[in-house]
C-alpha cells in the first residue's frame, strides 16, 4: 500500500515540534507539502525534506498530489479551514477541539459528508497504549465497580505577545485548550457524556479563563477535572473503583521518548506498575492514514467528538452563570462510530 501524501497547513509549533517529526517515522504516510502565509514554509520544508512549500493554504489545497491534510490552526479558524479542505476533496485531521459551537459542528459535518472525505479530531492521546491497559483493567473487573474519575492537565503558558489562546473571541482558554482532554478521557471511559456539569473558572490577569475546575455527573459515577495555564506541567488521570484504583502519571502528552506509567493499586495492598512507551503522534498518523486508504468517508470517533462538544458547551454555560447545567446532545443524526483497528 502506497504512503498517504499529506499536506500540513501552517508552520505551527505543534506541527514542527511533534507532528512532522512523528510523520518521518510513520510507515504509511509522507509529508508532501506545507503552507504558510508567514514566509516560513520554505524553511520548514527544507528542514523536514518536504518537497513542496506554498505561500498560501489555498495553493496547498489546490495541489492534486495531496490526499490528506493536518490543520493545527487556532481554534476559532478550525471550521472555516475544515470546510475549505473538504471542498478541495482532502481527508482532514484537525487539531482539538474540533469546533466550539453547534453551528460550526453542523457546518463541518455537512461539508465533509457532501464531499465524501474523512474527518477526525486530533486527540493524539487516544492512540497511546496505556489507555488500552486502563480499559482492560476496568473491563476485567480488576478494580471493581467504578466510583469516580479524576483528570488534571496543567502547564505554564508562555504569555508572549499574540498568544491566541489568551485572546477573547478566539475559542481559547483553559477549558478548550487542555480541559477538553479531561472531558474526553472521562467520556471515553464511561462510554457516554455526563448528565450534568458544574464548573468554575478564574483568571488573575487574562480576559479568558486560565484555570478551570469542574464536576461531571455521570449518575452513578462522578468525574472531576482541573486544568489551567498557571501551574507546573502535570497531566494525570485516576480511576477509582470499589476494589482499587488506576493511576496514569502522564495521561495525555508524554514527551517524545518519555515513558508513561500505569499503576494499579488494590484494596488488599497489592500494587502493580506498567511502564509503556509510544509515539502517540506517529500512531495517530498511521491510523488515520490507514482509514484514508481503507475506510470512509467517516467522521472518525464521532460519538466522542459530539460528547466532548456537548460537555464543553454545558461547562461554558456553567462558567458564565455559576450554576450547574444539563448536558444536551449536539447532533442527533444516525451515524456509525468507526472503531479503532
Amino acid at each position: 500500500m502506497s504512503a498517504v501524501r499529506w499536506g500540513v497547513l501552517t508552520t505551527a509549533r505543534i506541527a514542527q515540534g511533534r507532528f512532522l517529526p512523528s510523520m518521518e517515522r510513520a510507515r504509511n504516510a509522507v509529508a508532501s507539502a506545507i503552507s504558510s502565509p508567514n514566509g516560513k514554509a520554505a524553511e520548514v520544508a527544507e528542514h523536514f525534506g518536504i518537497p513542496a512549500a506554498y505561500g498560501s493554504h489555498e495553493e496547498l489545497l489546490a495541489d492534486p498530489n495531496i490526499e490528506a491534510v493536518y490543520l493545527p490552526f487556532p481554534n476559532s479558524l478550525h471550521a472555516d479551514w475544515i470546510v475549505a479542505a473538504a471542498e478541495a476533496g482532502k481527508d482532514i485531521l484537525c487539531e482539538k477541539p474540533l469546533v466550539a459551537t453547534t453551528h460550526d459542528y453542523r457546518r463541518v459535518v455537512e461539508a465533509c459528508e457532501r464531499n465524501g472525505v474523512n474527518l477526525m479530531e486530533a486527540f493524539m492521546y487516544r492512540f497511546h497504549p496505556q489507555h488500552q491497559k486502563v480499559r482492560e483493567f476496568i473491563d476485567s473487573g480488576r478494580i471493581g465497580e467504578l466510583v469516580s474519575l479524576h483528570a488534571r492537565f496543567h502547564f505554564p503558558m508562555d504569555r508572549s505577545n499574540g498568544e491566541v489562546r489568551l485572546q477573547p473571541g478566539m475559542d481559547g482558554g483553559a477549558l478548550n485548550d487542555v480541559g477538553c482532554y479531561a472531558v474526553d478521557i472521562m467520556n471515553m471511559v464511561m462510554g457516554r457524556a455526563p448528565e450534568s456539569v458544574y464548573g468554575k473558572g478564574t483568571s488573575r490577569t487574562d480576559p479568558v479563563e486560565t484555570t478551570v475546575a469542574a464536576i461531571l455527573d455521570y449518575g452513578d459515577v462522578v468525574g472531576t477535572l482541573d486544568c489551567g495555564f498557571e501551574g507546573q506541567r502535570t497531566h494525570t488521570f485516576q480511576v477509582i473503583g470499589t476494589e482499587g484504583q488506576i493511576t496514569l502519571d502522564k495521561a495525555f502528552d508524554p514527551d517524545p521518548g518519555e515513558i508513561a506509567r500505569v499503576t494499579v493499586s488494590l484494596r488488599d495492598g497489592r500494587t502493580e506498575s506498567f511502564d509503556i512507551g509510544e509515539d502517540q503522534f506517529k500512531t495517530e498518523i498511521e491510523r488515520f492514514s490507514a482509514w484514508v486508504r481503507n475506510s470512509g468517508p467517516e467522521l472518525i470517533h464521532r460519538d466522542l467528538t459530539e460528547q466532548n462538544l456537548a460537555v464543553r458547551l454545558a461547562l461554558q454555560e456553567s462558567l458564565a452563570t455559576g450554576l450547574p447545567r444539563a448536558v444536551n446532545p449536539v447532533h442527533t443524526a444516525e451515524h456509525h462510530l468507526l472503531q479503532e483497528q
